[in-house]
C-alpha cells in the first residue's frame, strides 16, 4: 500500500489481506498489514476496519454462517442489540450481507460494528467496521467509500 491514503494503487500494488485485494484506502485513515485500515485520530479511541476471511464448513448458505455470527455475539456481548442481516450488493461475490451490532464494551462506551459478509462460494469474507457509537456518522462516509473500493480475488478454475 502506497504511502498516500486516499489514493488508488495499481493492481500489482495493491494490498492483500487473503483474498481481500484493497487498492486504496480512504484519506485520514492508515494500512495495517494483515489487520485492515486504522483511522488516524487523536483523543479518541480511534475507529477500524478488520477485514478476515472464513470457510463454510458445509453447503453454500451465508445465512447458516451469519446466524452462527450472531448466536456468538449474543454470547459474547452482554445486551448487544443487532440489527440484520440485510441483503447488500458486492462485486464477485455470489451473495453478501449486513449485520449491524451494539454493545457496551470498557467503561460502558457503547461500541458499534458494521459488518459486511462476503460469500464466494464457500470462502466468507469479513469487512468489520468497529468504532465508538459517538463516531459513528464521522466515519461511516470512510468506511461506505472503502467497501465500494475493496475487491475479492476471482476463483479461477
Amino acid at each position: 500500500m502506497g504511502n498516500y491514503p486516499g489514493q488508488a494503487a495499481g493492481p500489482a500494488s495493491a494490498a492483500r489481506i487473503g483474498r481481500w485485494i484493497i487498492p486504496a484506502i480512504p484519506f485520514g485513515w492508515t494500512w495495517i498489514p494483515d489487520f485492515g485500515i486504522q483511522q488516524r485520530a487523536e483523543g479518541v479511541i480511534p475507529s477500524n476496519v478488520y477485514l478476515r476471511e472464513d470457510r463454510l464448513l458445509a453447503g453454500n448458505q451465508l445465512a447458516l454462517y451469519i446466524q452462527a455470527q450472531i448466536t456468538m455475539m449474543k454470547r459474547t456481548f452482554l445486551d448487544p442489540v443487532i440489527a440484520g442481516p440485510a441483503p447488500i450488493e458486492f462485486p464477485d461475490a455470489e451473495e453478501a450481507a449486513m449485520l449491524m451490532l451494539k454493545h457496551k464494551a470498557m467503561h460502558q462506551v457503547s461500541v458499534f460494528q458494521v459488518q459486511h459478509y462476503v460469500r464466494s462460494r464457500n470462502w466468507i469474507g469479513i469487512a468489520t467496521l468497529t468504532t465508538l457509537e459517538s463516531e459513528l456518522l464521522k466515519v461511516r462516509p470512510d468506511f461506505d467509500q472503502f467497501m465500494k473500493l475493496l475487491r475479492i480475488e476471482p476463483v479461477t478454475g
